[in-house]
């Protein structure tokens, strides 16, 4: 596989000028920083054209959190609708020149409040604009019937909390062990307690699976402009997006490893409100939200129990503090349970 943040050889210039006719080469790539599942860059040709190239780490070719054309066709698809995403322009494949899956869309300008401290920069009129704005594009998403859209076949259609949680069982059982073996029990009791509460999805639509202020563009006025990220899109019950939403909100310091969300900053408006909009917006039942805000804890702290299992076994060649991840994990499973207490 081609090493972009090397440059451009001379065979993937061929395949770009063929794949981006307007293009002219020579063309440069340079790394976009942020996210881990996915390698993506800024691409430009010597005309000034900007574009985003998007392709997986090398030996990840396939699986739904490496899949850039499962990312490309949910964004084609939503293209004709009132959701926000960059258009695709492109899509190679494994055998193309670049030796891996990737796509190419159009890059559209604005900034990505990913902290406290961009938020701060934004100020807080646009980030109250930003922060009403992703609850709206969440509710048109919802809005959405996936066969009109050409979704209809995305994903299974019925057991979307029940699917997550078979997956996610299956990490914890990888992960557990030594210091960890606590947690995981937690998580494993946990994971029943959902289970027994878990009602027929509330709709069958398309969910993006990691939908959050920092993985949209917005523009200076706040206002969203593309909504990113979509590898995780599949078909589900869209309340789990909602309560993905919300625990990124406001969420408990010490599962954050030292990162402050933008939602914190003055502006924002406050989760009751996210809710209510969202609520309000959609028509949807939120009698059994509960059940879903202690989902998305505990599938936060799934992944930070996997993070300390990978960092352990040496596969991320880092060293530092395994204590952080098992803070996280810890800190994830209080919110869970405090949901679960809660329940409203």
């Amino acid at each position: 596989m081609i090493d972009l943040d090397t440059g451009v050889p001379a065979e993937l210039t061929a395949w770009l000028r063929s794949a981006l006719p307007a293009a002219e080469p020579p063309f440069t790539c340079r790394r976009i920083s942020g996210g881990y599942s996915m390698l993506t860059y800024h691409l430009d040709d010597a005309t000034g054209h900007h574009w985003v190239l998007r392709h997986p780490p090398a030996g990840h070719h396939a699986g739904r959190a490496h899949d850039t054309d499962r990312e490309a066709r949910v964004m084609t698809a939503l293209a004709g609708t009132a959701v926000p995403v960059p258009a695709v322009v492109a899509v190679g494949a494994a055998t193309d020149p670049l030796g891996a899956p990737c796509h190419i869309t159009e890059f559209v300008a604005g900034q990505v409040v990913s902290d406290e401290d961009a938020a701060r920069r934004l100020g807080p009129d646009a980030l109250r604009t930003a922060t009403t704005d992703i609850v709206t594009a969440l509710a048109t998403l919802h809005s959405i019937d996936p066969d009109a859209a050409g979704l209809g076949d995305f994903g299974p259609r019925t057991g979307y909390l029940e699917r997550q949680l078979h997956r996610w069982r299956a990490v914890i059982d990888a992960a557990a062990g030594g210091d960890t073996a606590d947690l995981a029990a937690a998580l494993a009791g946990l994971a029943d307690l959902i289970e027994r509460n878990i009602r027929p999805d509330s709709a069958v639509r398309v969910v993006h699976g990691d939908y959050r202020l920092g993985n949209a563009i917005v523009g200076d006025d706040g206002r969203v402009r593309a909504v990113l990220d979509w590898e995780l899109a599949s078909l589900g019950d869209p309340l789990a997006d909602l309560a993905g939403l919300v625990a990124f909100w406001n969420p408990p310091a010490a599962a954050m490893l030292g990162d402050r969300m933008p939602t914190l900053a003055p502006g924002a408006i406050g989760t009751d409100e996210v809710v209510r909009r969202y609520g309000a917006e959609t028509g949807a039942d939120l009698g059994n939200l509960w059940v879903y805000h202690t989902f998305a804890a505990w599938r936060l702290a799934c992944t930070a129990l996997r993070a300390h299992a990978r960092y352990a076994s040496g596969a991320m060649k880092d060293n530092s503090d395994l204590t952080r991840f098992t803070t996280a994990c810890a800190a994830w499973i209080e919110a869970a349970n405090t949901s679960a207490k809660d329940q409203s």
